[in-house]
């Protein structure tokens, strides 16, 4: 959406929200873009009051340049997008890190580099209690060959990364990052069975942000921010 149109979004989430059978807490997936902290944290969070943001890290703005991570925009930009997606994990602005193994999208954890750049994205959001999330949008996508490895494989989630995060001790989430209504809980289910097969026992998402678990059985009226 544009940013003209986020009162909207309020509004409908509100009316929504007060019918509801169910809860309904609202907020937005966010890039990083450091000239715009004081946006995030001033009009989405403190005026609009948005109970939540993800840091959903896609784009890399290299001198002007914006550049899609899982495009394979070469190793420069990949250093550059690793320094960003810390630095927005140490912000402290977001709830959680949405697939925070996009980047494997086009590189592979066999290259020492790119291990430790996972390592230094999962140690960051362990350091900020940030959950990371399994997301399964990723599980919907076609499986590819990435250059350096030998099988096809989901662009993300990656199987090695999460075995990295939980030998680090991450706190771990399932979502589905639906695009369609009907996929939200397919999504989900998805998630927690990539979850399940590794033997990973996720946080429940309500838990992890520290919403009310009293609103969850309520007349349906959204949580308060935390």
């Amino acid at each position: 959406m544009s940013v003209a149109e986020i009162p909207a979004y309020r509004a409908a989430f509100e009316a929504v929200a007060a019918d509801a059978p169910f809860p309904v807490f609202w907020g937005f997936e966010c890039e990083w873009y450091p000239a715009y902290e004081s946006w995030y944290r001033d009009y989405l969070r403190a005026e609009m009051g948005a109970e939540f943001l993800v840091f959903g890290s896609h784009w890399v703005n290299d001198n002007g340049e914006f550049w899609y991570i899982p495009e394979y925009p070469g190793w420069k930009t990949f250093r550059r997008y690793v320094d960003l997606t810390v630095q927005g994990i140490a912000s402290g602005l977001y709830d959680f890190i949405a697939h925070p193994d996009i980047f494997l999208a086009s590189f592979s954890l066999s290259v020492p580099d790119v291990r430790a750049a996972s390592l230094e994205i999962i140690d960051a959001a362990i350091g900020m209690g940030m959950p990371l999330e399994i997301n399964g949008l990723g599980l919907s996508k076609p499986k590819r060959v990435v250059e350096g490895e030998a099988d096809a494989r989901w662009i993300y989630p990656v199987r090695e990364f999460w075995e990295l995060a939980v030998d680090r001790g991450a706190t771990i989430v399932c979502n589905s990052d639906a695009h369609r209504p009907q996929d939200v809980l397919a999504g989900t289910r998805d998630a927690l069975a990539f979850a399940e097969a590794l033997g990973i026992r996720a946080v429940d998402t309500v838990d992890a942000l520290s919403f009310s678990r009293a609103s969850l059985s309520g007349s349906g009226s959204p949580a308060q921010a935390r």
